[in-house]
């Protein structure tokens, strides 16, 4: 994407200027806030009439290996500036569950809002947030709130890597369960979220899906609700057992069998993507295609076709991207070659591929220009073809 000049940064734009003012008012008028579906953030859900369930913290088993933190100490600008030095080397998350009593879901922002409290438990947003007039809607059965935030619920990496483990951990620890439980949805769903969801109903004895429209307001007496709180948001899923249950899971909803042996080797292109392209790809393609790759644009497959494929590979080379995500598919033992924009470097996907059990190396390309697209200098196809013949030979 383009970088937005110096002097943007000095002026408020249009949507931070009617967050201010929409705020303002529904704090000093909360009939206005109740009226027109707009609240503060920062509710308690351990407070009464809420109860706290349980607390659980999920950590990694393993630590990134040293000669990973130390690239990433010395190239990972963009992640420092977020998360200072040291290289956060582990996964943790805390995951809390409560039963929440008298709620609202909005389906303009995805928020859950105490009653009791006047607040939401989600992070107000000025890229979410605004008021709108909701049609109400009551749901009998206790349910749990999946509808994710107005923008942005549809992401690969985001779903299958901050959002998945939660709700598997929140369904196994409802278990023995003797009452109907809903799973509240938006309409229009991705396939490979509506994947998820429909093999969980079919598996889950009592549990249904329900789709809520984004002009609702669903009141629900009582429900169910994960806070999980990361120490990284590139540290995710946190360990090795929460990346396995979410890919056993679709692996399972496939039916796909993942006792074979890897043997793929797969260039992840990014020919429909907007962004950070490498400008002079053909010349890798080729170096890579004449050592048995096989070139594939994720996007352009069914999610099924996805898992399968991923599940096979042995080893992997593509640039930073959501693609990278169907890591979470892969059999241990094999390789990530990971590539960059000068500019661009954070480590989500090394951490993905290290609680997978893969080995992993980083290469880096030029400074990228508008769109983040950016060239690889013929070092840096060289260093690539190394690391592939490296694990050829192993």
């Amino acid at each position: 994407m383009r970088k937005a000049p110096k002097w943007r940064s000095w002026m408020p734009t249009s949507r931070q200027l009617r967050f201010k003012l929409q705020s303002t008012l529904a704090r000093a008028f909360p009939a206005i806030g109740y009226r027109y579906n707009y609240f503060p953030d920062n509710a308690a859900p351990g407070l009464s009439p809420h109860k706290h369930l349980l607390t659980m913290d999920e950590r990694s088993s393993r630590d990134l290996p040293q000669q990973v933190q130390a690239f990433f100490t010395e190239h990972g600008a963009l992640e420092q500036s977020r998360y200072p030095l040291p290289i956060t080397p582990s996964g943790h998350t805390q995951l809390k569950l409560h039963k929440l009593t008298d709620t609202l879901v909005l389906g303009s922002t995805g928020a859950t809002v105490l009653k009791s409290q006047h607040r939401q438990i989600e992070a107000a947003a000025s890229n979410t947030m605004r008021f709108a007039r909701l049609k109400d809607r009551t749901i009998q059965s206790a349910a749990v709130n999946m509808l994710g935030m107005a923008t942005g619920y549809r992401h690969y990496y985001h779903f299958l890597c901050d959002v998945a483990f939660p709700l598997l951990f929140l369904l196994e620890h409802l278990e023995p369960r003797t009452f109907p439980l809903k799973i509240l949805l938006r309409e229009d769903l991705p396939e490979f979220q509506r994947e998820f969801y429909e093999f969980l109903a079919k598996d889950t004895p009592l549990l249904t899906l329900e789709e809520c429209r984004a002009n609702e307001r669903i009141h629900c007496k009582t429900l169910y609700h994960c806070s999980p709180a990361m120490n990284c948001e590139f540290r995710a899923p946190a360990s090795e057992q929460a990346a396995s249950m979410v890919a056993t899971h679709y692996l399972a909803a496939y039916g796909l069998d993942m006792h074979k042996t890897p043997t793929q080797k797969l260039y992840i292109a990014r020919n429909d993507a907007k962004t950070r392209r490498i400008l002079n790809e053909t010349t890798l393609i080729e170096q890579l295609e004449a050592r048995g790759f096989q070139s594939v644009v994720p996007g352009k497959l069914t999610h099924r076709e996805q898992v399968k494929l991923f599940n096979s590979a042995k080893i992997i080379v593509g640039t930073h991207g959501a693609g990278l995500t169907n890591l979470l598919f892969t059999q241990a033992g094999g390789k990530l070659v990971e590539i960059f924009p000068a500019d661009y470097i954070q480590s989500a996907y090394a951490w993905l591929s290290h609680v997978r059990g893969f080995e992993y190396a980083p290469v880096i390309g030029e400074m990228s220009g508008a769109h983040q697209h950016f060239t690889l200098p013929q070092t840096a196809i060289g260093q690539i073809l190394h690391e592939v013949d490296a694990l050829e030979f192993t």
